[in-house]
């Protein structure tokens, strides 16, 4: 975990003081080319006492933060500041939470004074769904579709598709040319044998680079999807009582 750690091994021990966030949650809207964003938190001191900023800690190496006037920590009464969030896009898409904890000095390790979340919207350009198809193996092997649509102003078409297992066999169909596709996948099984786990590449012609590319899963399981419903029980004999659910001694 990367962390931006403020440290005060200069400043006393002093008391809280009371500082108060204008939110303690922020939205941003990033364009889908974006490397970036940045997220401001106000705060003020609106206690009789200094307030201390022990440190500012962050939960995903993807965010940093860092507090205006040099990294200033201590705030007298009535003083403000500001503390940037700064999340570096990467290859996230959709909605995204974020996490920066701030603790105050006398907080305990465990117990910041204020959790401070970011939640950034990036456009997903390119939509699939669902992304994983799941098969059970004791059932038949039929084919299922990936729905897949392009959320963007001008047309994104689907150039290659691969698949990393070759006991799938797919088929792309187009709807509507650089606007909406059917990605089929078949799994094969030969004398039982399950053909596991596969990767499906989507690639494409969109000009935003980390959204050029999408993966998809398709996996055949052994196992039931889910638990088997138990057998109903026969009734009890005509005129004996069913036995009760009596814990079993040690």
């Amino acid at each position: 975990m990367n962390r931006f750690l403020l440290l005060l091994g200069f400043l006393p021990l002093a008391a809280h003081g009371q500082l108060v966030f204008d939110s303690l949650k922020k939205e941003i809207h990033a364009a889908p080319d974006a490397d970036q964003v940045f997220c401001d938190f106000e705060f003020e001191n609106k206690g009789s006492t200094d307030a201390v900023i022990k440190e500012a800690k962050t939960t995903c190496s993807c965010i940093s933060v860092e507090i205006n006037n040099g990294g200033k920590l201590k705030y007298a009464p009535g003083e403000k500041g500001v503390l940037r969030a700064t999340f570096k896009m990467e290859n996230f898409s959709g909605q995204v939470d974020k996490n920066v904890l701030v603790s105050m000095m006398g907080d305990k390790e465990a117990e910041p004074s204020f959790n401070l979340v970011v939640t950034v919207f990036i456009p997903v350009l390119v939509s699939m769904e669902p992304k994983t198809l799941e098969w059970n193996l004791r059932d038949p092997l039929e084919p299922k579709t990936i729905k897949i649509k392009m959320n963007h102003t001008e047309p994104i078409k689907i150039t290659r598709v691969s698949m990393t297992n070759s006991s799938f066999q797919t088929e792309l169909k187009t709807i509507t040319e650089g606007a909406e596709y059917d990605l089929v996948v078949t799994p094969v099984s030969n004398d039982g044998i399950s053909p596991g786990l596969g990767v499906l590449h989507i690639e494409t012609d969109c000009k935003v680079e980390k959204q050029k590319r999408q993966m998809a899963f398709a996996v055949v399981r052994n196992a039931p999807l889910s638990a088997p419903a138990l057998p109903p029980q026969p009734p009890a004999p005509p005129g004996k009582a069913e036995p009760a659910n009596l814990p079993v001694p040690p």
